[in-house]
């Protein structure tokens, strides 16, 4: 598997993880910003295209920190 491939398994991943987050308004902007902000999970497919490249930010930034490690 590429490492391409592996970061958009890996972002889809880490935004899939904040679902719970989400509909528990347990977020940055919603907790420490005080903004309100609506308890809806928006699915990868409907994500914006930035959106979708800030999860790959973060997962680029996993991979490149040697989260993981091979076993």
């Amino acid at each position: 598997m590429n490492i391409d491939k592996n970061i958009e398994i890996l972002a889809k991943e880490l935004h899939e993880a904040g679902r719970e987050a989400v509909l528990k308004r347990k977020t940055v902007t919603a907790s420490d910003l005080k903004i309100k902000t609506p308890n809806k999970f928006i699915e990868w497919k409907d994500l914006s295209e930035d959106a979708k490249e800030g999860r790959r930010i973060q997962a680029r930034w996993l991979f490149s920190n040697s989260i993981f490690i091979d076993s």
